[in-house]
């Protein structure tokens, strides 16, 4: 939260007197009556909140808002706090109330409102504890399935991100028995303090199809269903297989009349050739006979 005061101004020499005397006057705690109970405030990432001093309406020496030993904001009669102010906070003309904005994880934690009246009544305190949220991400399942060992069993993770405070992963009861968490974790981001949650579970299918769910805070994730019967193969594969069959046996068959019309063909161009050759015999042997049958005619005459 340092880093929202402007240190440069503790590296000139005549302001530092100034402002230690300042911070001195402003975070002096004794002699300092203290409000009866906390003010608890609630904020979120990201978004504002605002603080309020419960201060009399009467004329005020001071009022101001305080971190451990860093000042905030604030209003001092006598001297200007406007350089010391965290650059995220704006306080109204009545200068009882102020205003955060851009809220983050460092913002959580105590703070206290200083005051005191012009008539020098004493310095009173009130403290005030903001607690900050930030709304986890919808959880994300992912599914993987295997069947090793002739073991049919599903790994099952829940993730989800960038929440605070620290939240672990909630399983839904699912209707088969066997079934474990293997691991969790919630891991802060070292920067923005966020917080990453996460659970592998492992669900064995003997039982056959299920359905889980997680959540993480208030949030849930959609069901998911696991443990379901081997998908069977694609629609479009089978089709190419039947296609492929197909095409064979087509193939085969017109291999088939092929060779059936060409045996058929050789058997006919046989038969053909036999009755040429026969019938060339027959019209020798007739023309044989005409001519003996001449011959004879003459040798008779």
């Amino acid at each position: 939260m340092a880093s929202h005061c402007n240190t440069q101004y503790f590296l000139n020499p005549r302001l530092s007197f100034r402002l230690l005397a300042l911070v001195g006057t402003l975070t002096w705690h004794f002699l300092v009556t203290e409000g009866a109970g906390p003010i608890e405030l609630r904020g979120e990432v990201g978004g504002s909140v605002t603080f309020s001093c419960p201060v009399a309406k009467q004329k005020l020496k001071f009022v101001y808002f305080q971190r451990g030993e860093i000042f905030v904001n604030g209003y001092y009669e006598s001297k200007n706090t406007t350089q010391l102010a965290w650059k995220n906070t704006r306080v109204d003309d009545d200068k009882t109330t102020m205003h955060m904005y851009h809220l983050n994880i460092s913002h959580h934690g105590e703070y206290q409102c200083h005051f005191q009246y012009s008539d020098n009544s004493g310095a009173q305190k009130q403290v005030i504890h903001l607690s900050l949220t930030a709304n986890y991400s919808k959880p994300a399942l992912s599914v993987h399935c295997s069947d090793d060992n002739h073991r049919y069993s599903c790994l099952v993770t829940c993730a989800s991100h960038y929440g605070y405070p620290s939240k672990k992963v909630k399983w839904n009861e699912p209707a088969i028995q066997m079934w474990k968490v293997l691991n969790s974790s919630e891991i802060s981001d070292p920067k923005t303090m966020m917080v990453n949650s996460s659970s592998t579970a492992y669900f064995n299918c003997s039982n056959g199809k299920t359905s889980v769910r997680c959540s993480v805070g208030d949030v849930s994730s959609d069901m998911v269903s696991i443990c379901s019967p081997r998908d069977p193969p694609p629609v479009f594969h089978n089709l190419v297989i039947i296609a492929i069959l197909a095409t064979m046996g087509i193939s085969i068959i017109l291999i088939l009349l092929l060779y059936w019309r060409c045996k058929k063909g050789q058997r006919g161009a046989a038969a053909v050739d036999f009755m040429l050759i026969h019938g060339d015999v027959r019209k020798c042997e007739e023309e044989a006979t005409v001519h003996n049958e001449k011959n004879e005619a003459t040798e008779a005459s």
